[in-house]
């Protein structure tokens, strides 16, 4: 009986541990979360632009796709047929991966609170 207590007081020692841990961890994201965009650090900034490539990729590569048809229609229509060739669910698989880039990419910025991404002021 004598070893019940013990553990019992380790389990809540453990639990008080992990609960102070998960507070700072908590304390640290938001003071990153809070910081201005001239307080990020390089490794920070060249992040956040890389998360601000896929949508101007993808509409500039559209645009670029109607280019090259004007352009090259020969070439263009090469192309094309290749891109009949790919299986539907490969397809399918690129529209899912689309899909859960943009869908997490708003589900933070809704769970956040702010209705799209920082502002920069510099």
């Amino acid at each position: 009986m004598g070893l019940t207590p013990r553990a019992g007081l380790r389990a809540v020692e453990a639990l008080g541990a992990a609960a102070a841990l998960f507070g700072q961890i908590a304390a640290r994201r938001e003071d990153v979360l809070l910081r201005k965009p001239g307080q990020l650090s390089r490794y920070d900034r060249v992040i956040d632009g890389l998360n601000r490539l896929p949508r101007p990729l993808l509409a500039l590569g559209t645009i670029g796709l109607f280019i090259h048809a004007m352009m090259e229609p020969e070439a263009f229509a090469r192309r094309m047929t290749g891109l009949a060739a790919v299986p539907e669910p490969l397809w399918w698989l690129l529209g899912a991966v689309v899909s859960f880039h943009f869908g997490a990419r708003e589900a933070h910025y809704l769970r956040s609170g702010r209705s799209g991404p920082p502002e920069d002021n510099g």
